[in-house]
């Protein structure tokens, strides 16, 4: 698999993967509940604020759920949007200048995305790891995959990699993700992205269905190369769990900027001691300084010093050198401790 897959990728010129900046998905999904204006109003909370790939999700309710789970049906019929709502979608995020993603759940839905609306990447849900002839249909697109990776183990994830790499698909990225809405934190166990990256080259990250965004922080400070976060308008909606995952207006933007934050925070550069801290030298650091008058030709002793601030002299690691030493001039009280005060 290590020659399968490309370290890194490009969507609309978006570099994804190590070294570039965390790709954010905002999935929409279907927190439009059926309406389109709230699907475009989700389009706008994406731009509005700063994420890079607006998702949504396009399906045929009686092609994906079967007859076998009615109340699963019924419960996503009213959330269904036609092919013209999606392109309604994909048409306002090319407007605001942000990528437009969609998950199609079935062969109608990804026909559609991949030569009616021709977009430049999927996104494929948890549930599809093992749909192995879906997955070989979606790599034969060439086009850059994001897969999710709920409810299978490491061994499942590396088949469905396999799978796509042999149907020709070569611009991956795996998702960490725990399936449960809501998802408690004690169960993320954001530790799988390293367990990812032991077998898989290219881009890592986690979609997040916790409440709240520490666990999705948390996943960016540990190196995650694409975040996804639920985006909603609304809350309090029955019938539907995706809102108690979701970002809203009032802190998605936020937690785009906090994402930023903790990126620039992580860094990478080898240790060293940064502008800022170059202010701080003076005040932080301690210089060895005399507790009492030190006579000329008097032997510099222990008792004779003490470490204090601030850091404009020898610092106490210093000490060995002054030790043992003479006083070449008279050293009052307070002074800080220079070499060339002694000899």
């Amino acid at each position: 698999m290590s020659s399968a897959f490309a370290a890194g990728f490009t969507i609309e010129g978006r570099a994804v993967g190590p070294g570039q900046p965390c790709l954010i998905i905002a999935e929409g999904g279907v927190n439009h509940f059926g309406e389109i204006d709230k699907a475009i109003a989700l389009v706008d909370l994406a731009a509005d604020a700063g994420a890079d790939v607006f998702k949504t999700q396009h399906y045929r309710t009686d092609v994906l759920v079967g007859p076998a789970a009615p109340q699963w049906r019924d419960r996503l019929r009213s959330k269904e949007l036609p092919d013209r709502a999606i392109a309604a979608m994909a048409a306002r995020c090319k407007e605001r200048g942000i990528i437009f993603m969609c998950t199609p759940h079935d062969h109608t839905a990804l026909n559609f995305l991949a030569h009616d609306l021709g977009v430049s990447a999927f996104k494929i849900g948890s549930g599809e790891v093992e749909n192995w002839p879906y997955l070989a249909a979606i790599a034969a697109c060439r086009k850059p995959i994001i897969l999710s990776t709920g409810m299978y183990t490491l061994e499942q994830i590396a088949t469905a990699a396999d799978v796509i790499a042999g149907a020709g698909g070569r611009e991956l990225a795996i998702l960490h993700c725990v399936t449960s809405y809501p998802a408690a934190a004690s169960s993320i166990n954001l530790d799988v992205m390293r367990q990812i990256r032991e077998f898989f080259p290219g881009p890592v990250g986690y979609s997040d269905h916790t409440e709240g965004t520490a666990v999705c922080l948390a996943a960016v400070a540990l190196g995650a190369d694409v975040i996804e976060k639920h985006i909603t308008i609304d809350r309090d909606v029955p019938n539907a769990h995706d809102w108690k995952v979701s970002c809203d207006p009032s802190n998605f933007a936020r937690f785009v900027a906090d994402i930023r934050e903790v990126e620039a925070a992580r860094g990478g550069a080898p240790k060293s001691i940064s502008a800022a801290e170059t202010q701080s030298i003076i005040w932080a650091r301690k210089s060895l300084t005399a507790v009492r008058p030190i006579e000329a030709g008097e032997t510099v002793s222990n008792d004779m010093l003490i470490a204090q601030r601030p850091g404009t002299g020898l610092p106490a690691s210093q000490l060995s050198k002054v030790l043992g030493r003479k006083a070449a001039r008279r050293i009052d009280a307070g002074e800080i401790l220079q070499l060339d005060m002694l000899k």
